[in-house]
């Protein structure tokens, strides 16, 4: 798997919907690229795509009414919200996905990008790996665009692959920084 950019952050941001504004800022320059909308793929790997979120939502809809209370673009009571609020912001077009979990979720996102390119579905896929904020730790971010043969980066995923159980994401991330050695 070749990748070609990357970008690693980390964000204060509790609601989602919030974070994803601080998030896309930070990854813009992933999708600042020569390709056609519907040729760039978004993979979504999260271990909480949006409790915090639909949790506030349905409890301004207990306080002011269900009829009234605004999910916003779309309902972040979705799982796909996040990965949907980045294609709008980004045109994407493309194949999309949000996978639920820990570091396996990040594996099968790595994979599945790796697939479309091979198969050449896409000409890109971007790859976002996200840890919403909690009460225990401010949110955290990783980008990966993985491109055909032409990439800086060869990503070997032999250290995510030998776990026996999936550790959290958050330290699947911090594998994959590890091996990038930049973030």
């Amino acid at each position: 798997m070749q990748i070609d950019a990357f970008r690693s952050l980390d964000f204060d941001a509790r609601l989602e919907r919030e974070a994803m504004e601080q998030i896309a800022d930070g990854i813009a320059a992933l999708f600042d690229i020569e390709a056609p909308r519907e040729r760039i793929g978004l993979i979504v790997a999260s271990d909480n795509a949006g409790t915090a979120t639909s949790v506030q939502f349905w409890l301004d809809a207990m306080r002011i009414g269900v009829a009234v209370a605004s999910p916003e673009l779309f309902p972040w009571c979705l799982a796909n919200a996040p990965c949907g609020a980045l294609a709008r912001r980004f045109r994407v077009t493309g194949p999309n996905a949000t996978l639920l979990g820990e570091s396996d979720a990040l594996l099968a996102a790595l994979d599945t990008a790796a697939g479309q390119v091979t198969q050449r579905q896409v000409d890109n896929a971007v790859v976002v790996a996200l840890c919403f904020a909690n009460g225990h730790a401010g949110g955290k971010a990783l980008a990966l665009r993985v491109c055909a043969d032409n990439g800086r980066h060869s990503l070997d995923l032999g250290a995510l692959r030998t776990l026996v159980d999936p550790v959290p994401l958050r330290a699947g991330i911090d594998v994959l920084c590890g091996q990038l050695n930049r973030c």
